[in-house]
């Protein structure tokens, strides 16, 4: 099955929360190093693929456990894996069995760069589609989270036609919200319901939603001229 974009040994950004799990450990007012080193070596097996689909569940399990030892702040943080954890498992529902994406990547200018460094701005997406299973359209998926784990922006590549055993190069741009903290990558069946094929943003179409607030914020439409309301202003 698809990770979402996993490469092996490395983890999903979506799922990879050991920067949180530093912050529970040190708000939390008890030794819960035992409950936070469970969860890192779940970490582990899932970045090798180890242990399939049960791992997200120990996983929950052990984040479970760690909360209701917790208060406070350090209970605010493992809320947040938490939360991380089960929007990782929804984009696993929704990723193809037989679909994947090799070596996902955010960049500018053909480096890759930080989420957290690119907020209100455009990115390529890029990563290499991998169908292992009969004919299909495919679609690349990058979805954009909170800090909270609600969805901010979900996007799509346009539809590619891959045969059995297809290895295809997908790139394309994307606007980054400016309340990203977190994204996943995955890819998906264009047939699939849950496909938005065509939502992605062009920087044009950016460009013009822009400006169309800034005329909204200046009282001016869209060719330019000063609205009704802004005239009267002057009588």
């Amino acid at each position: 099955m698809s990770e979402s974009g996993a490469n092996d040994g490395q983890l999903p950004p979506l799922i990879d929360v050991r920067d949180t799990l530093d912050d529970v450990e040190r708000e939390a007012n008890r030794d819960v190093s035992e409950e936070v080193d469970a969860i890192r070596a779940n970490l582990d097996r899932l970045a090798t693929r180890d242990g399939g689909g049960t791992v997200v569940d120990d996983i929950e399990d052990d984040v479970l456990a760690l909360r209701e030892r917790l208060s406070g702040d350090a209970d605010w943080y493992a809320e947040a894996v938490e939360n991380r954890v089960r929007q990782y498992r929804t984009a696993r529902r929704t990723a193809s069995d037989t679909l994947d994406v090799a070596d996902p990547r955010l960049t500018r200018n053909g480096t890759a760069v930080d989420l957290d460094r690119q907020r209100g701005d455009l990115v390529e997406v890029e990563g290499v589609l991998v169908n292992q299973g009969e004919d299909r359209s495919a679609t690349l998926q990058v979805v954009f989270y909170d800090e909270d784990g609600t969805v901010a922006r979900k996007v799509e590549s346009r539809a590619y036609d891959l045969a059995s055993g297809d290895r295809r190069d997908v790139s394309f741009t994307v606007y980054v919200p400016d309340d990203a903290s977190y994204h996943d990558v995955a890819a998906v069946d264009a047939s699939d319901p849950r496909s938005i094929d065509g939502d992605e943003p062009t920087p044009d179409d950016l460009e013009r939603e822009r400006r169309r607030e800034d005329d909204e914020e200046t009282g001016r439409n869209e060719s330019g001229e000063r609205s009704a309301e802004e005239n009267a202003g002057d009588a």
